[in-house]
């Protein structure tokens, strides 16, 4: 009977809950929930008692399930799978463009033309090598004058000009200060025999203001003689009654008579002033005699040491005069590399990073060079160094007493190098060097240069350009902008 080939067993509690549990932990992957479905199906028992015939249809039930739960779980994984894989990729790997790979130009006949293009052949060279090195910018020795009090005395004040300040530029034998000496009380009082010297001098000063006088009035009357013979002497030769020779000499005996009057003046004034003086009370002689501090050269003041009205004693510093006319600067060499370099040999004078100075006035780059110094040998045995000094005109550099500049110093070994105009550099936002070479008619490219130094207007770069490439000098900067797009 077929009741008896389907016997049906009590299902025990525990037995469930075991079950129960081992669902869960299974549920989690695709995997587990395909044989959670088939442990469903063939495992778990009703809990009710059935007729034999309709376990026979609820297995059947269970398996079509069973087919139609797997057909869908598959076609959803995959179906998942794909689609994360074409949304999100876990990385993306982009191959950039090779230096050697870059984009070529080519233009029309037309378009050489309208953008103004000029080549040039590349050319290659042995050149001297050099090495560009830090300097210091320092004032010469003998540049840089203190000037002192040379008595003692007080500073007093000029309405002639102003009190000297740092910075203020200042000429040779220009005056900047009035000292009025300070005497001693003892000097106030003159002695007897001073009293007699005086006396005597004064008689002499009083004969000589006369005479001075005399040929001061006897001067101004030949100027005026003189003036009417040069004026008669330009009639006659007016009327052509007279002669060139005649007019010249009337005009060089007016000037010798005008030079007379004016020697005569000054040493009237000049004796009088002396009169004037010795007359003065003693406590107003030293008000008179005041000294006349001037600037010993051409310079800048850097430094001012008194004030107005200020006491000094003889000796005591006033201010500082230095020239900058031309500076020195000193470059510390690691001792090890002065073998190699021809210290005696000019050097170009640079910015930090071995480009060219700008000239102040044409604001074009410009190559300044630079001397060796005649200056005591020093060296730093702290660093390992030797100092070399060049000397550098400083009329159109402005360089500062502290400033650093870069020395490029020629090494003493030749080697091949490309020479190009220094025009044909460009340089793009990250500092990187290129030039712009036609490879074939009409067909340019962009290659990538590393510059060496300058010399001029020519800059040596390295060899790494073909030897039938032609360089452009002229439209660069067009080609630039033709390959990258305007304002990019």
């Amino acid at each position: 009977m077929i009741w008896k080939r389907f016997p049906q067993k009590p299902i025990e509690r525990s037995s469930l809950r075991t079950h129960e549990n081992f669902f869960v932990s299974r549920v989690a992957s695709v995997r587990g929930r395909i044989q959670t479905i088939i442990i469903v199906l063939y495992v778990q028992r009703p809990l009710i008692p059935l007729e034999p015939p309709v376990v026979m249809l609820i297995r059947f039930a269970r398996l079509c399930i069973l087919i139609v739960g797997l057909l869908t779980i598959f076609s959803g994984c995959s179906g998942k799978i794909k689609s994360d894989a074409k949304s999100s990729p876990p990385a993306k790997v982009e191959l950039l463009p090779r230096e050697s790979e870059l984009a070529s130009l080519t233009l029309t006949e037309d378009a050489v033309k309208r953008l103004g293009i000029q080549t040039v052949a590349i050319e290659r060279k042995a050149v001297q090598q050099r090495r560009t090195f830090g300097g210091e910018v320092i004032i010469p020795p003998g540049r840089s004058i203190q000037v002192t009090a040379p008595i003692g005395g007080r500073l007093i004040e000029s309405e002639a000009r102003s009190f000297p300040r740092s910075g203020l530029q200042v000429t040779r034998g220009q005056a900047l200060l009035t000292l009025a000496p300070l005497l001693s009380p003892e000097r106030d009082v003159p002695t007897p025999a001073e009293q007699v010297q005086m006396a005597g001098a004064r008689a002499t000063l009083v004969a000589a203001q006369v005479t001075a006088m005399g040929d001061a009035e006897k001067s101004a009357a030949d100027v005026a003689a003189a003036n009417i013979n040069v004026d008669r002497a330009k009639k006659l030769l007016a009327d052509r009654a007279g002669s060139q020779r005649a007019v010249d000499d009337a005009v060089a005996f007016f000037k010798v008579a005008d030079a007379n009057l004016t020697a005569a003046r000054n040493r009237y004034e000049e004796l009088t002033s002396l009169l004037q003086k010795i007359d003065a009370p003693p406590g107003e002689v030293a008000q008179a005699m005041t000294i006349e501090i001037k600037s010993p050269l051409d310079g800048v003041i850097r430094n001012v040491n008194i004030s107005q009205l200020q006491p000094v004693v003889s000796g005591a510093p006033l201010f500082e005069v230095i020239d900058l006319a031309s500076v020195w600067v000193r470059v510390s060499i690691f001792v090890d590399l002065l073998s190699t370099l021809e210290t005696e040999a000019p050097a170009n004078i640079v910015k930090l990073d071995g480009s060219p100075m700008i000239h102040p006035t044409s604001g074009k780059e410009f190559q300044f060079t630079a001397m060796p110094a005649d200056a005591p040998p020093s060296a730093l045995a702290v660093t390992s160094s030797a100092d070399i000094y060049y000397e550098v005109p400083n009329d159109m550099l402005h360089l500062r007493p502290g400033q650093r500049v870069g020395v490029s110093i020629p090494v003493d070994q030749q080697i091949t190098a490309v020479v190009l105009p220094a025009q044909t550099i460009l340089y793009d936002y990250h500092g990187g060097a290129w030039v712009y070479v036609q490879t074939a008619s009409n067909k340019f490219q962009r290659a990538r240069v590393n510059p060496l130094w300058f010399e001029g207007e020519v800059v040596v770069v390295e060899d790494r350009l073909a030897s039938d490439w032609k360089v452009v000098t002229d439209g660069a900067a067009e080609l630039f902008g033709t390959e990258f797009g305007p304002g990019k």
